[in-house]
Formats: C-alpha cells, structure tokens, sequence
C-alpha cells in the first residue's frame, strides 16, 4: 500500500487503494475478485468466499462465493472446463448439474454461475444477482461498473 501511496501521479491511485484493501487470498482467480467487485460495486451486500457445503471440509463440495442471508451461492466458472482441454464438456456439465443438486440439498436456495462475458458487460451479472433475489443494500457505484465494462471490453478492430 505504501508504494501505491508514494507514486508520483495520483491517477489510479484510489481504484488501487479499493483493490488493496479488498485484497483477500481466500479469492482463487481473478474471475471470483472482480466478481465480487462488481457486486459491491452494484451494492448488494459482500458474499462469504469458499464455503463449505455437505462434510467436513475437504470432503463436501465449495463454493466461491456465499450470500448466507438468501441461501445464495455463486460460482464464478471459467471456461477452461468446458472447452474440451480437460476432457468431454458433457462429463464437466453433468458433474456441475450433480453438484448444484447437492448444494440445493444442503441448504442452497439458488446456485448462479457466471464466467468472463458476464463480467465484459456487468450488468448481466448484476441481472443475474437480483433476479435471484440479492437485494441492494448500498448505492451503486455506477463509475467503477461502467470502467471495469471499458476495461475488460475487447478492443475494436483496426
């Protein structure tokens, strides 16, 4: 944090300040950090990260991030799985349907799923956060929605 406060310019100064003090390890890509990003940024309130659900831990199954007030789990999925690299997409697809059905039945009222392009237009996770019944608790922060969309939006063909 110092080096981000000791910089010559202060551009970027303040979004590295949010990022550094949101910093969690218990966060295992950049997918689940910019999620949860943007789901402060939407104002819904701050999820759990990697909770437990069925045995003792390591045994159950984990989700990435746990809205524990609505039963709300979600799973920030890239799509590394799904593309053929690790095997059939159909085997990977079965296994998370088998898993979303063990999560229901521990107490999962809904479990989302969302990968990158959710996040290249935020407001489709933020649809997907709402309609599953995450109610905003703050103001949203319009500003840093719209520049993680500029940010992650691919660039234009030249």
């Amino acid at each position: 944090m110092t080096l981000n406060e000791e910089r010559a310019s202060a551009r970027g100064r303040r979004r590295a300040r949010w990022a550094l003090h949101r910093a969690d390890p218990a966060a295992e890509s950049p997918l689940e950090s910019l999620s949860r990003a943007v789901a402060e940024w939407a104002g819904f309130a701050e999820p759990e990260l990697q909770v437990w659900f069925g045995a003792e831990a390591g045994d159950g199954d984990r989700v990435d991030l746990w809205w524990p007030q609505l039963r709300i789990a979600g799973e920030a999925d890239g799509l590394l799985k799904y593309d053929g690299r690790f095997g059939d997409p159909r085997v990977a697809i079965k296994k998370r349907e088998d898993r979303d059905r063990r999560l229901r039945a521990a107490g999962a009222r809904a479990v989302l799923h969302w990968g990158w392009d959710d996040l290249t237009d935020p407001n489709s996770l933020v649809r997907l956060l709402g309609g599953a019944g995450l109610p905003v608790v703050a103001t949203p922060d319009t500003a840093h929605l719209h520049s993680l969309a500029a940010a992650l939006r691919p660039p234009r063909p030249r």
